[in-house]
């Protein structure tokens, strides 16, 4: 794990909202996530930002969607378990770990990415492909400066459309900011979730760039 864990502690530092019993400020966030098939304490925590959690969570709904997001499922879920690993951000791992295994990720693959390796004993593994390389590297390089080499983007741009390269920046930004409020706050880890990974499928779909 990453050198940058947060300490640990038995209690969030913040709770999110009660969404079966929620006090009337938090009323209508209670309700749109009542009606997601599963609970998460992040979403939760979100919704205490009663004006901005209803256009973030259309936002998490329209990157599932494989009708709406750009970029291959397998590459959004490489930015935030790459971006998760190297901050030490277990529980939005926790919670990406699930989908990256229906769709076949591999475990080795997961487990590398949960110690937060270097790239080069990633890339060691003879396991990546180029795409998903270059990724890593964009990522890398992005978490180390917020900026990256004009040959990193480059690379990107003969792999895949100048349009999932902007994509794949937006879905850094925002997991990272997902990243900073659950270890931030301390959000804790959910409770076991009856056949989640059979869920997953069902929420989240590919798209016509996907494999």
């Amino acid at each position: 794990m990453s050198e940058t864990t947060a300490p640990a502690t038995d209690k969030a530092l913040i709770q999110g909202i009660n969404i079966h019993n929620p006090d009337a400020l938090h009323v209508e966030n209670a309700e749109i996530l009542r009606r997601f098939p599963f609970e998460r304490n992040m979403f939760a925590l979100l919704a205490r930002s009663r004006g901005l959690f209803p256009p973030l969570w259309d936002w998490l709904h329209r990157l599932l969607d494989g009708k709406t997001r750009t970029i291959q499922l397998l590459d959004y879920q490489l930015v935030v378990l790459r971006m998760a690993g190297s901050v030490g951000a277990e529980y939005l791992f926790s919670i990406n770990e699930p989908v990256s295994k229906v769709f076949e990720m591999g475990a080795e693959k997961i487990d590398a990415l949960r110690k937060g390796l270097k790239s080069e004993e990633l890339f060691a593994m003879g396991t990546w492909t180029e795409r998903q390389q270059c990724i890593i590297t964009l990522v890398d390089e992005s978490l180390a400066t917020f900026t990256n080499k004009e040959e990193t983007i480059t690379w990107a741009k003969s792999l895949m459309s100048e349009d999932e390269v902007v994509e794949l920046f937006i879905v850094l930004g925002m997991y990272s900011m997902l990243a900073r409020l659950t270890r931030g706050l301390r959000v804790q880890p959910d409770p076991p979730i009856p056949h989640l990974e059979q869920t997953a499928s069902r929420a989240i779909t590919k798209n016509a760039n996907d494999p």
